[in-house]
């Protein structure tokens, strides 16, 4: 005959006592259990932490690392953002070329306000705004600098010689440059023969010449205009020249080889307008 007990202890046949799963896994675990394997994980997490004196030795070190990085990081900025000396090739061309612009400004808006031909006022229109947009730029990098924009250093010092601007009216500069026409042979010099000292920088007008532009009109007035213009961009690629080779920034010899590539398509441009006009080229 069968047994007829169905339960054994207080559970009932059938139910699942065995295994991991299941009903029995859902049991609520014994605290003293949990604990003693929490306090065994936590002396395994212990063993690899390493001992306070090690990490109190260490730290300095890293610290002294960390601040040593920054300190040469701050150095290499320091000389990258060094601003030029006063006596550098960067410095004395903003300054030089400033001036030089300055002229050029002056000269094409007399001819600009006064001119005879619509074309060529054209192009001094172009010169005046192209160039004092340039000065402007200058004049923020010297801003930038701490320098300021005129200097009692001898004009064109910056070029080391190499330009040839001896104070004897920028002939030295221009003479190696076949521009030795008519118009210039005037520029800078007296009658007596003397050096004309309001002639500062290779290309630029004299005094009597300015004067000569600022009374002619129509026709007379774009001849010399273009003359003296084409003279003066001459002398200011000279310059640019010198700055795109010489300069250490990055900015200044950029604009100088713009400078260059911006004169000598005007320089064509007022070539063929002085050949439109009848007047000899210059």
């Amino acid at each position: 005959m069968p047994p007829a007990s169905n339960t054994t202890d207080g559970v009932t046949e059938g139910s699942e006592v065995t295994g991991a799963e299941g009903p029995v896994a859902d049991l609520p675990a014994d605290p003293a259990t949990d604990s003693a394997a929490g306090t065994a994980a936590g002396s395994v997490a212990a063993d690899y932490r390493a001992p306070v004196w090690v990490r109190l030795w260490w730290t300095p070190l890293v610290l002294f690392a960390v601040v040593g990085l920054l300190a040469a990081g701050a150095g290499i900025r320091a000389l990258i953002d060094r601003p030029p000396a006063d006596s550098s090739v960067d410095v004395g061309f903003a300054r030089d070329m400033s001036e030089h612009h300055s002229q050029a400004v002056q000269m094409a808006m007399v001819e600009f306000s006064h001119g005879g031909d619509a074309a060529i006022r054209s192009v001094a229109q172009d010169i005046a705004l192209g160039q004092q947009r340039e000065i402007g730029i200058m004049a923020t990098w010297l801003s930038g600098w701490g320098r300021t924009e005129t200097s009692a250093r001898e004009p064109m010092a910056w070029m080391a010689g190499d330009s040839g601007a001896t104070g004897d009216g920028g002939h030295s500069a221009h003479e190696g440059m076949g521009m030795g026409t008519g118009a210039e042979a005037d520029a800078g010099a007296t009658d007596a023969g003397s050096a004309d000292t309001s002639v500062r920088m290779p290309g630029m007008a004299s005094e009597a010449e300015l004067a000569r532009l600022a009374a002619a009109s129509g026709r007379d007035l774009d001849i010399q205009f273009l003359t003296l213009m084409i003279r003066h961009h001459r002398g200011g690629i000279e310059m640019a020249q010198y700055a795109w080779l010489h300069a250490d920034s990055d900015k200044v010899r950029t604009l100088a080889r713009v400078m260059v590539g911006n004169q000598d398509r005007e320089i064509t441009q007022m070539q063929a307008d002085l050949e439109r006009l009848g007047a000899p080229r210059a």
